[in-house]
């Protein structure tokens, strides 16, 4: 089985038993994740990060409530070795959550849209996260060997 098989088997089994009541419901959504085999997070996390900033950046990612994993994914990608990876996404989550709300409130706030400099299109940010965007894209980690090495 090819690296690109192997992941696309994890992340389907990820999210095969994702139901539309459990994504309207942030702690199920949340704890649905949270008891996945370790594998399986780890592919489902950074699959939805790398897809949503391939997709439409980091916006995107905050704006379509993925960002409630934000602190999630970090510790995911440092336990893997994605130094580079984890590095920009704790700047995003820096600006996004300039404020410093607890995780819990960051959660909530991000799942609920309630973060105000995302949903109305906060210039500053937008221009930094494009940044970041761009530092992503340029990036030589390759995520999905780093993905499989647990």
């Amino acid at each position: 089985m090819t690296k690109k098989e192997l992941i696309d088997n994890y992340y389907k089994n990820a999210v095969k038993g994702l139901t539309e009541e459990i994504l309207q419901d942030k702690d199920l959504w949340y704890s649905y994740v949270l008891n996945l085999p370790f594998q399986e997070r780890i592919v489902y996390l950074v699959g939805i990060l790398n897809q949503q900033i391939l997709n439409g950046g980091f916006h995107q990612y905050f704006f379509n409530s993925y960002g409630q994993f934000g602190y999630l994914t970090l510790d995911i990608l440092e336990k893997i070795g994605a130094k580079e990876t984890a590095n920009i996404l704790e700047k995003a989550l820096n600006a996004v959550n300039s404020e410093n709300f607890s995780m819990e409130e960051f959660k909530t706030k991000v799942f609920k849209r309630q973060i105000k400099k995302i949903i109305e299109f906060d210039e500053k940010l937008g221009d930094y996260l494009n940044e970041l965007d761009k530092e992503y894209d340029s990036s030589q980690e390759d995520l999905e060997e780093l993905c499989l090495i647990q």
